[in-house]
C-alpha cells in the first residue's frame, strides 16, 4: 500500500487547496493561518480547558467533551471537506488525521492508550453503497493508525435508514433518530468502563453525538469524547 501510494503521489501530487503546495491537501503553513477553535464546552460554547463541558452544562446530554479542529464556515475547509465525503477524494482526510490527532494529544492526557477505543458513525448500508465509502470510518482509520488506539469498526450498527439531519428542524431530529443505532452484541463487553473516542467529519446540533453518547453510555461507556474537523 506505501508503494502504491508513494507512486501515486508522484504521477499526481497534492495540492494544498490553500496556496497549491506540493505534497498536502492542506499545508502546516496554511493550516496554521485558518481560524481554529480554541478549547471550549460544546453546549455553552463558553471557554473550557480541553473542550470539557462545564458541569451545569450536562444535565441533558451524554457526552463529555468535543474536541473541534476547525470553523465549517471557512471556504477552503468546507471545500476540502465536500471533495473527501462526496467526490472521492478520500485522502484529504489523512490530511486531517494528522491535525486532528495533534489537538486530541493537546487536549486529552492517554496515559495508557488500551482506556480508548476509537469508533466511527456508522451509515446506513443503502447510503453507503450509493456514496461507495463512509467518511467517518476512513477518517477513523487514518486516527486509529496515527494514535495506535484500536478502532473497532463493527462494533456500533446503524439499523434505520433516518432522513437527513441538516434538512430537518432541531425538534424532529430526535425523533429521526430513535433506534437508529445499536450496538454489537459481540462486542459489547469492549465498552464496559471504556474511553471512547468517536470520530466524525462535521457537527452541527449535536443531536446524532448525544443519541449515540446515551446509547454507549447505557451500555457501560465511562466516557465519550467526540473528535471532529469542523463544527459551524
Amino acid at each position: 500500500m506505501k508503494i502504491i501510494k508513494l507512486i501515486k503521489d508522484i504521477i499526481a501530487p497534492k495540492k494544498c487547496y490553500s496556496c497549491h503546495e506540493e505534497w498536502h491537501f492542506l499545508c502546516l503553513g496554511c493550516f496554521r493561518m485558518q481560524h481554529n477553535f480554541n478549547p471550549m464546552c460544546y453546549i455553552c460554547k463558553g471557554p473550557s480547558e480541553n473542550f470539557w463541558l462545564h458541569g451545569w452544562c450536562t444535565w441533558d446530554v451524554f457526552y463529555d467533551k468535543v474536541i473541534i479542529l476547525t470553523h465549517y464556515s471557512n471556504e477552503v475547509i468546507q471545500k476540502l471537506i465536500k471533495d473527501a465525503k462526496f467526490y472521492h477524494k478520500k485522502d484529504i482526510f489523512e490530511d486531517f488525521a494528522r491535525y486532528l490527532t495533534k489537538v486530541f494529544i493537546k487536549n486529552e492526557t492517554y496515559a495508557n492508550k488500551d482506556d480508548y477505543i476509537i469508533l466511527s458513525v456508522p451509515m446506513f448500508f443503502t447510503r453507503k453503497l450509493k456514496r461507495g465509502y463512509n467518511q467517518s470510518d476512513i477518517l477513523s482509520g487514518y486516527i486509529s493508525d496515527k494514535l495506535k488506539i484500536d478502532y473497532e469498526k463493527k462494533l456500533l450498527k446503524r439499523v434505520k435508514n433516518t432522513r437527513q439531519q441538516s434538512k430537518l428542524s432541531k425538534k424532529v431530529r430526535h425523533f429521526n433518530l430513535e433506534k437508529a443505532f445499536k450496538i454489537n452484541k459481540k462486542y459489547v463487553d469492549k465498552l464496559d468502563n471504556i474511553k471512547v473516542i468517536l470520530v466524525d467529519d462535521v457537527i452541527s446540533t449535536g443531536t446524532t453525538i448525544d443519541v449515540i453518547s446515551k446509547l454507549l453510555k447505557e451500555n457501560g461507556v465511562k466516557e465519550v469524547i467526540w473528535l471532529v474537523i469542523a463544527s459551524d
